[in-house]
């Protein structure tokens, strides 16, 4: 056989070869396209308390996309929002746009997280305000929005129209005081909430505000999901989630972590002050379910939805049953 007679067939076969299996070889393909990050930025809101005007640093987190929803995320007493970064981090993977805001915990005016020196009524309603017009494009929290997306390159986001509030320990309260005095306040902008997010929520030792605001939105429509600990004296002994489990009107509210500790929320964003107000430190395994339940139970709400495997009788849920991680809040 003639060279040129060998090489014709084995051309003829190596591009054969180079059709079916692609021309790079495997040990040279393209790795994976990584997957796009969270954004982080700072920037402050401008408002008022006890007559003044104030500004409250905020962080904001935008997802990779454009956001499904708008999440309030605020910390408890002696806390920041640094405290919950990782949880921020989890909805914004998950798609929403989150702003986390660092409110004082102890101020004469009641311009605080809690009511404790002074009564935080009014802060609260007004924060919720803020929330509650944030669409409008001149807002503060529009203009918070503005400034925090320049900084980060993210200027193709925009305010979305559905919100969700969510709060941890003090920063539970503070949101249920705020989703109530929203609906009685501009029952336009409280059809954009979509349902609150509740971490373990602290009701204070003082003033009855939460209790009222509870049993007001227990009657109502609006999804409220809790994911509590084990009762302790850093949650008041569970009142706040005893509070919800009386007057909510849910066939479901939620879960608590069998071997919970107050400060699973934080999880590694939490720091030394939380560690030792619990002489303990967070659980890793407690912070993922917290957070995919959270996560997957804030998607529900903004969609008018409710992902089976979530919830009792589904897989997910059921598993966590079965192996002694949660246990379903009783209600009524």
């Amino acid at each position: 056989m003639s060279g040129n007679a060998f090489r014709w067939p084995l051309i003829a076969t190596l591009a054969a070869m180079i059709v079916l299996v692609g021309a790079t070889p495997p040990s040279a393909s393209a790795a994976p396209a990584a997957r796009p990050e969270v954004v982080v930025s700072s920037s402050s809101i401008a408002t008022e308390c006890a007559g003044k005007p104030v500004r409250v640093a905020a962080r904001w987190y935008f997802p990779p996309g454009q956001p499904a929803a708008v999440v309030w995320l605020q910390h408890g007493f002696s806390r920041t929002a640094a405290n919950l970064d990782i949880v921020a981090r989890a909805y914004a993977d998950a798609g929403f746009l989150v702003v986390s805001p660092t409110l004082d915990s102890v101020n004469l005016g009641g311009c605080a997280v809690a009511y404790n020196i002074a009564d935080n009524a009014a802060f609260a309603r007004t924060i919720g305000g803020v929330f509650g017009s944030g669409r409008d494009l001149d807002s503060p929290l529009a203009n918070s929005l503005v400034q925090a997306r320049d900084a980060a390159g993210r200027t193709d986001v925009t305010m979305p129209y559905r919100m969700v509030f969510s709060g941890h320990s003090a920063g539970g309260e503070f949101v249920v005081v705020a989703a109530d005095a929203l609906r009685r306040a501009d029952p336009v902008a409280y059809r954009r909430l979509a349902g609150l997010m509740l971490f373990d929520p602290v009701n204070s030792f003082f003033g009855g505000h939460f209790a009222t605001a509870a049993a007001t939105l227990g009657t109502d429509r609006l999804p409220i999901r809790v994911i509590a600990s084990q009762p302790s004296v850093s949650n008041n002994f569970g009142q706040g989630v005893s509070v919800l489990q009386r007057t909510t009107r849910q066939a479901f509210l939620g879960s608590r972590l069998v071997t919970g500790i107050h400060i699973d929320a934080e999880g590694e964003s939490t720091d030394l002050i939380g560690e030792l107000s619990e002489l303990a430190v967070p659980r890793p395994r407690n912070g993922r379910v917290l957070r995919t339940l959270a996560t997957g139970w804030s998607s529900d709400m903004v969609n008018d939805a409710a992902t089976a495997t979530y919830y009792p009788g589904g897989r997910y849920y059921d598993h966590l049953l079965d192996t002694r991680t949660v246990t379903t809040l009783p209600v009524g």
